[in-house]
């Protein structure tokens, strides 16, 4: 009898320590899935901020390209424009000269000089007008531009923000969802051991 005793100490002792790893080894895999699903959420929230960043940042560098050949047609028109005139101005001094050997002093010189402004003030005019709707619908585009620029920011931070307040939701849903799996898993233990008890 004596010897029976001695043999059922050490296995309540046995049980005991079972009972220690088995609790232990429940939490470590709820601990260990839990903070798994953690790390997935913080990796996808992670992603997901990057990509916004990259559509701002890609968004951006678009824009600055539009604007800048936008500008550099703008002095392409510009250059062009300058030697337009310059030829023109050229081609009228050869003219009136041709005709003023032609005319030897026919018409005075004052007559010609108020002719070549009037006529200078006419094609200036007609330039601006011609270059006045291309101005209006390049500013257009710009404004455009901006404001798309500025709505895309305000969309992503507004997606931020509902974001990070339904994160405080999610992280209590995620801390009661542990708990009960920790329950669970208790009470798992404690019905086999029970089970194990009973036989």
């Amino acid at each position: 009898m004596a010897q029976k005793k001695n043999e059922t100490v050490p296995a309540a002792n046995d049980n005991m320590d079972l009972s220690v790893e088995e609790t232990s080894v429940g939490g470590l895999f709820v601990d260990t899935f839990w903070n798994q699903y953690e790390q997935s959420r913080a990796r996808a929230r992670q992603l997901r901020e990057s990509r916004e960043d990259a559509y701002i940042k890609a968004l951006r560098e678009v824009i600055k390209f539009n604007k800048q050949y936008r500008n550099s047609l703008a002095k392409f028109y510009e250059q062009s424009k300058k030697a337009n005139k310059e030829i023109v101005t050229g081609l009228m001094n050869q003219i009136t000269f041709g005709r003023d050997e032609m005319n030897d002093g026919a018409v005075k010189t004052s007559e010609r000089d108020e002719l070549k402004n009037q006529l200078n003030e006419v094609s200036n005019q007609l330039e601006k007008l011609a270059f006045t709707p291309i101005k209006s619908v390049l500013h257009m585009i710009d404004q455009l531009e901006d404001n798309f620029e500025k709505n895309a920011e305000s969309g992503v931070e507004y997606t931020r923000e509902r974001r990070d307040a339904l994160q405080q939701v999610k992280d209590e849903y995620v801390k009661l969802a542990k708990d009960t799996h920790y329950n669970m898993v208790d009470r798992g233990m404690n019905s086999f051991k029970e089970l194990v008890k009973a036989r």
